[in-house]
């Protein structure tokens, strides 16, 4: 026994009359704006963190090694272990 009324094709779930559906919030567009700025942000971070790009620093000097490593010169063990540390 079939019934031909337009709502109930066999193909198409039955709801249940005791669960009617709930209509969903729809995005504002404030919350799109949100969304696509802050995919904005991550991606261009991403990028910049991928090419390992510094904006606004300048090239480094290298500093060769025999300064480097000479008694008391640049930044030495003595540069950074001497005099009084602080402590109880």
């Amino acid at each position: 026994m079939t019934t031909d009324k337009p709502g109930n094709s066999p193909a198409a779930p039955l709801s249940d009359p005791d669960h009617p559906k709930v209509p969903r919030a729809k995005l504002s567009k404030g919350a799109i704006v949100l969304a696509v700025f802050g995919v904005l942000v991550v991606v261009g971070y991403s990028a910049v963190a991928y090419t390992d790009y510094e904006p606004g620093s300048p090239e480094r000097d290298e500093i060769p090694a025999s300064v480097r490593s000479s008694p008391g010169g640049y930044r030495s063990y003595h540069f950074w272990h001497s005099g009084y540390h602080g402590g109880k």
